[in-house]
């Protein structure tokens, strides 16, 4: 059975020897962030903006990273030689720390660990269904440890025959819990949200490499919006681009993607996978 490690504050230990105290923040109060990225054949994917997005969201939540970029980098580096997966996700998860009171920022705790990661492409073909769900994730710029709706709302999709959910507050489509949505319109248009979501580090790639090829609308998006819409789907670390076939209760887009989401992700594909 193959041991693999982690990078706990710095040093390189056994996964299963590391702890943290039941006293940090992370666990007590649920406070804390991380950031996730991939390797794919042993070369870490978009690294650089996954650590631009972990150091914004620890400044947004006030958690100062006490390792220089470099040095995460070799943190990550020192990882992937110890456990030597080549296709994987790599976590970085930064705790609230060792709190005396129980609610104060302490000092945070860096843990980044490593699992296999496999790719899903038949899910990639088939397809999701979503269900809107009434909510909006607070403090949204922020890739934080709170999945507390998220969670919970999965029943819910269940119960409905969907996959997952798909915030929604007053009408206007926000993001899933675990990926960005994306909206083709019947002209031929890419429309994403602009504000109050998760800047998804493979949404910023489809941006860029769609507006080669597509307009793009990056504004509010609304349920109303999703009526004239042809095609639509999510994406993620995880799933890349993935289609969305139905938006439970309100429209039913295919039983496969439609013909820009495929490809957007044969560009996707040649920009991660065909190196």
């Amino acid at each position: 059975m193959q041991i693999f490690y982690v990078i706990f504050n710095g040093k390189l230990i056994p996964e299963h020897e590391a702890r943290l105290s039941i006293n940090d923040l992370a666990i007590v109060r649920g406070y804390g962030i991380f950031d996730f990225f991939k390797t794919v054949q042993g070369l870490p994917i978009f690294l650089e903006d996954n650590l631009d997005r972990f150091y914004q969201s620890a400044y947004l939540m006030d958690l100062p990273v006490n390792y220089s970029r470099e040095e995460i980098k070799q943190f990550i580096n020192n990882l992937m030689q110890a456990n030597r997966i080549p296709d994987s996700g790599i976590k970085l998860l930064l705790t609230g720390g060792y709190s005396t009171d129980g609610y104060s920022i302490a000092e945070p705790n860096l843990i980044i660990s490593q699992q296999p990661l496999k790719r899903n492409i038949t899910l990639e073909e088939r397809g999701l269904k979503l269900l809107p769900f009434e909510y909006h994730r607070p403090f949204s710029q922020v890739k934080s440890i709170d999945y507390v709706m998220g969670i919970q709302a999965l029943k819910e999709a269940k119960r409905h025959g969907a996959d997952d959910i798909l915030y929604v507050q007053n009408g206007l489509i926000s993001e899933c819990p675990r990926a960005n949505f994306f909206l083709i319109s019947s002209e031929g248009k890419l429309l994403t949200a602009a504000d109050d979501v998760l800047p998804g580090i493979t949404r910023k790639k489809i941006l860029e490499t769609a507006n080669k090829i597509l307009d793009i609308e990056v504004r509010d998006i609304s349920l109303r919006d999703v009526a004239d819409a042809a095609e639509a789907f999510i994406s993620s670390t995880t799933k890349n681009i993935t289609p969305v076939i139905s938006l439970v209760g309100f429209k039913d887009f295919g039983l496969q993607a439609g013909p820009i989401t495929k490809q957007l992700q044969h560009l996707l594909q040649n920009l991660i996978y065909n190196k």
